[in-house]
């Protein structure tokens, strides 16, 4: 019934979700969100405090009266940049609270980048961790620009006091069109783009995902999600909803998410999928394994080789879900789902169908025409939920639409039973003389054949087709193990033979994180490995790089 009030209940959207959630809950104490301070020594050892709706709605008022304070209202837009999860959480619900705009910026990403995010977007007030303003500051004084107010994020809490009296229109009375957000893109292909996010469309697919939402009383979430970014704030909205006991871990990795899982014994974990890659499912206690029910990977689709070990956790002789979601920031929520299990069959870069908020889906061709199922091209969609566009840039805007469809940036093809697979990202096809090439597909055989950690295919020179790429691949493992370029190179090119796949024409052997990094949402950087690497077919082989006619 709860659910039902929730979906039906049209003033809800992405700006007021917290005071809903604190109107209509039956105990309003009860703890519901824990942040350990993954800095300190065997912090999963410490008791976590929980806070419930009662102790966030007293810190979110301490919040929105000092904001309020600095001439934050309607329309203003306030930075923040923190490695702090909850806190991040906090002040993105003070800000919407008085009907500003929270620009959120990943802490992982480089000062002056960020600086000129910040001017880009807008925002006159930055709040955030004393040594990432400091770098802020750094690369506005280099760049020779006005850096925004600034304020220490745990001086801010340490006084910031409650109003003396009620806050005068608070909580803000949100219409369908006022922007709640700015959360930048993962920026893999040059500058993070700025999508932007309004009340009722950023809950549109929150909204379709009550019904869906695990929510039993038993159910425990962990979220390893970077919560600076639109996923992070959008699962923790549900959760506050649907009463949802939550661990918030801050800076994840694998490692991380182990011992967190160990400790808290979640039952859902969400994450992107490089940090769901990297758990080790040996590190997870059996008695802790038992109680995870569903792995949720989203952003990029995952890859099998990662999803398997995990979906053989969990309840004895079943296993666990592995629920793989393709999305992007601009779409404000997953656009495809499928679910694995310890006894799936169906990978190949399969994404399952549309969920239920997209309207229309289609692949289209450079024109804006649909094509037939079997052939690759443009993802476009339309629903509810897809950005209106990009703050202060119509340009950009602009190009993402196509014949009425937003253009997600990936490649994609649809089977004749409506089954559709991630190919690539738009910019990473690999444009060889005999045709342009996949890398998803590619990577998919790679990382089964190898049983790599990490792998990625890119574009490199193709010294015998001047302006023509020839694929590589980027293979990483962390086990210290010696391994030889060569062989990898042959067992992998019997692989894609035999699944009828182009060659690799190189293998690039690394044991080393930075040499397929990744940018600061976990998702590899191809540009920078197509810079780094464009002319390794014409350099000498050595025992780290193979390379092959094809």
């Amino acid at each position: 019934m709860q659910r039902l009030r929730l979906y039906a209940n049209r003033n809800l959207g992405a700006g007021n979700f917290f005071w809903h959630a604190w109107k209509i809950s039956q105990d309003r104490d009860r703890p519901l969100l824990f942040h350990p301070d993954v800095t300190q020594p065997a912090w999963e050892d410490h008791e976590w405090k929980g806070f419930s709706l009662n102790d966030i709605r007293i810190t979110v008022l301490r919040y929105a009266n000092w904001y309020r304070e600095q001439g934050v209202t309607g329309g203003s837009h306030v930075g923040l940049c923190t490695g702090h999860g909850l806190y991040g959480l906090l002040h993105h619900i003070a800000v919407t609270s008085l009907g500003g705009a929270a620009v959120h910026c990943n802490p992982r990403m480089a000062p002056q980048t960020a600086s000129e995010y910040f001017l880009r977007t807008g925002a006159r007030l930055v709040v955030g961790d004393a040594d990432l303003l400091k770098d802020l500051t750094s690369a506005w004084q280099t760049a020779g620009a006005t850096a925004p107010r600034l304020q220490d994020i745990r001086v801010l809490d340490a006084e910031a006091v409650r109003p003396r009296a009620a806050l005068p229109s608070f909580p803000h009375r949100h219409t369908d069109d006022d922007l709640v957000m700015v959360s930048h893109s993962s920026g893999t292909t040059g500058r993070p783009k700025a999508p932007v996010f309004h009340h009722r469309s950023f809950f549109a697919g929150k909204r379709e995902r009550l019904w869906t939402f695990p929510s039993l009383r038993s159910d425990r979430l962990l979220t390893a999600l970077p919560h600076s970014h639109s996923a992070g704030i959008s699962y923790l909205s549900m959760a506050l909803l649907l009463g949802i006991p939550t661990l918030i871990l801050d800076g994840a990795d694998g490692e991380r998410v182990a011992r967190a899982v160990n400790t808290f014994k979640p039952t859902v974990v969400l994450g992107f999928p490089l940090t769901l890659a990297e758990i080790d499912p040996a590190a997870i206690s059996p008695e802790a394994a038992r109680h995870v029910h569903t792995w949720n990977g989203m952003g990029d689709a995952s890859h099998e080789r990662h999803i398997r070990p995990l979906t053989a956790l969990g309840a004895p002789g079943t296993g666990s879900a592995y629920v793989d979601g393709l999305g992007s920031s601009e779409m404000g929520m997953v656009l495809f789902k499928a679910a694995h299990t310890a006894r799936s069959g169906h990978y190949g870069r399969y994404i399952g169908k549309p969920v239920g908020v997209v309207r229309e889906a289609a692949v289209l061709d450079p024109s804006g025409r649909e094509l037939p199922d079997g052939q690759a091209g443009m993802l476009g969609v339309k629903g509810a939920s897809v950005t209106p566009g990009y703050w202060d840039d119509p340009g950009l805007t602009k190009q993402s639409i196509l014949n009425g469809y937003f253009l997600t940036g990936d490649i994609v093809r649809k089977d004749g039973e409506g089954n559709w697979y991630h190919l690539d990202r738009t910019p990473d096809v690999i444009r060889a003389a005999a045709g342009d090439i996949h890398s998803l597909p590619l990577e998919e055989v790679v990382l089964n054949t190898t049983q790599a950690l990490d792998a990625a295919v890119v574009a490199v020179d193709d010294p015998q087709q001047p302006g023509r790429s020839c694929p590589a691949a980027v293979v990483y493992y962390a086990d210290g193990t010696e391994r030889d370029a060569a062989d990898l190179l042959t067992v992998c090119n019997a692989a894609l033979d035999q699944a009828g796949l182009p060659r690799l024409n190189a293998l690039i052997l690394t044991a080393e994180r930075e040499h397929l990094p990744v940018g600061v949402t976990g998702k590899v950087l191809k540009r920078t490995l197509r810079e780094n690497h464009h002319d390794v077919l014409s350099r000498p082989a050595t025992n780290t790089v193979a390379k092959s006619a094809a």
